[in-house]
């Protein structure tokens, strides 16, 4: 896609209103990031931009969003993730904000088939998809989906 301007507000090109449609489609999102220079890519940032406009369309409106990420820091992506979720809630998206998810990933913490090696981290993920869950239909059960 290319890069968000407001220019497009009148007739959004294809891919952005595929890419708005299947946001709107989906019972919600989980945000998985790595962290640049203490921020999220400029890609995702230029993906929710296309997302949330123009004025008044906004995909991510009543929307159940989580963010969760990994990067070989010892903080994860604590920073990255703080400043998504600014964004998130500027964007009207009601988030998971417990349990948090702040990974540092080593080598071979996941295996080449997508396994978690290590087994609290593998125990810990599966509890926080399990809140995910959760989350997801206690917010849909104030927010329809049509709300």
């Amino acid at each position: 896609m290319t890069s968000y301007s407001y220019d497009y507000d009148a007739d959004f090109p294809p891919s952005a209103r595929e890419f708005k449609k299947a946001i709107a489609e989906v019972d919600a999102i989980l945000f998985i990031t790595p962290e640049y220079n203490r921020s999220i890519p400029g890609g995702l940032k230029n993906a929710i931009d296309w997302a949330s406009r123009p004025y008044g369309q906004n995909s991510f409106t009543h929307k159940p969003s989580a963010v969760i990420g990994t990067s070989p820091g010892a903080i994860g992506t604590a920073v990255a993730q703080q400043h998504l979720r600014g964004l998130l809630s500027f964007c009207n998206s009601p988030q998971m904000n417990a349990p948090e998810a702040y990974i540092q990933f080593k080598e071979g913490l996941i295996t080449e088939d997508g396994k978690v090696s290590n087994e609290s981290t593998e125990t810990f993920l599966k509890n926080y998809m399990e809140e995910f869950h959760q989350f997801i239909a206690r917010v849909r059960t104030v927010l329809p989906p049509d709300a």
